[in-house]
């Protein structure tokens, strides 16, 4: 008897101390995505489970519940049910847990009622991650034999819950502050380039009108005893400097306009995705020689988040003016679809296209640096980001945002 309990006694010390080193790491790192795949990994090698997954509920629709992490071994053998990528709080052992708030153990799942038959589980195990007593997700541990779990680990396994239900919360504040961060910065360039920059070239213009009235006053006295008594006494040359001046210093205040009012797409805040890619095809069409044809899904309509709807905004507006600039397209098109468990962008044109360097870094050796910035904004909103081009065959953008992802979340 004293050795069975002296065994009880080592086990769960040695569960602690594993707590322990886990919770360690995880609290290590605030990207959220790397903190989902080492928390997973950590746990399935540290306490040898068959699956291990996390579930984050959707903070825009907590109706819907995501599978968002599994660990390396199950990504590579696809070892998870594909139904459970996006699935609503109704369904399933994993729904019990978000909607009761409560640890749910079947050591038979065959005997659970709320169990969704899938892979070769035999036990589960569903512990509520929760952040000042409201549940954001949940952490599943699944077993492929009866009996699996010891009801008296439970509570040792619900310490780790409650510690990667912290660091989670505390990587989503920190990429909160982040973005709140970035958005500051937009606000305060958009009023400078406002306020400041286009004011002074206003101010500039003005200058060059009253030059151009001044000049023209010292001209006229000299060309009024000219036979030919030409209206305009300035000469050709000093004429066409001055238009070419006025034109060139117009184009870059109406540049700049559109960078400020880039820089805030006020739009895309007000009308919403949809609305805010017509604009964009709309205003491109206007003010080129490109025209921009649309095919929208509405369905996407408020499905990504705000930071991600505003990186694929981003995404779009630089593929578009890139194709405005560089392609000596004719037409274009922006294709925006709902698959099932993506949300896909699509970008085409018909122009000269170009050589994609295997390293796509070296486009900024050239001033690509929008493509790099678009692969970055991709990565930002859990996407993934391919081009397709060659010389005189046009250019394919193609972005998907996974919607298991935890940026979405």
């Amino acid at each position: 008897m004293l050795s069975i309990d002296r065994d009880n006694r080592d086990r769960k010390a040695a569960q602690l101390r594993a707590v322990m080193q886990v919770s360690r790491k995880i609290n290590t790192t605030l990207d959220l995505e790397q903190l989902l795949i080492e928390t997973v990994d950590l746990i399935k090698k540290t306490f040898d489970f068959d699956v291990v997954s996390v579930y984050l509920l959707d903070q825009y629709d907590r109706n819907y519940i995501f599978h968002t992490a599994c660990s390396e071994a199950d990504r590579a053998n696809n070892n998870i049910c594909l139904h459970a990528k996006r699935m609503h709080i109704s369904q399933g052992m994993v729904g019990w847990v978000v909607r009761n708030e409560q640890t749910r153990l079947a050591n038979d799942v065959s005997r659970d009622p709320y169990y969704i038959h899938c892979i070769d589980t035999q036990a589960e195990l569903d512990m509520p991650l929760k952040v000042n007593d409201r549940c954001i997700g949940v952490l599943n541990i699944e077993q492929p034999h009866i009996d699996a779990f010891d009801p008296e680990d439970v509570p040792v396994l619900e310490i780790l819950a409650e510690q990667i239900a912290t660091a989670i919360d505390n990587a989503r504040l920190h990429a909160r502050a982040r973005e709140a961060a970035v958005a500051e910065e937009r606000n305060r360039l958009a009023r400078e380039l406002h306020d400041d920059t286009v004011q002074g070239l206003i101010g500039l213009g003005r200058q060059i009108d009253l030059l151009r009235c001044d000049l023209t006053d010292t001209l006229k006295p000299l060309s009024s005893s000219n036979e030919m008594g030409d209206e305009n006494p300035l000469p050709p040359n000093i004429e066409k400097r001055l238009n070419r001046l006025q034109d060139s210093l117009e184009a870059t205040i109406s540049n700049l306009r559109l960078l400020s009012r880039d820089l805030q797409p006020k739009i895309l805040s007000d009308l919403g995705l949809i609305a805010a890619l017509e604009g964009l095809a709309g205003d491109i069409s206007r003010h080129s020689g490109v025209k921009v044809k649309t095919t929208l899904n509405e369905d996407v309509a408020g499905i990504l988040n705000p930071p991600q709807e505003l990186n694929l905004y981003r995404v779009a507006q630089e593929a578009l003016y890139n194709i405005v600039k560089h392609s000596k397209a004719q037409n274009a098109c922006i294709k925006l679809t709902l698959l099932e468990d993506s949300i896909r962008l699509v970008i085409s044109d018909d122009g000269c296209g170009f050589a994609i360097p295997e390293d796509i870094n070296r486009l900024a050796i050239g001033g690509g640096l929008g493509v790099i910035n678009m692969r970055q904004r991709a990565r930002e909103s859990g996407g993934h980001l391919k081009i397709e081009s060659k010389p005189g065959q046009g250019t394919v953008l193609d972005l998907q945002i996974s919607l298991s992802n935890p940026q979405n979340k």
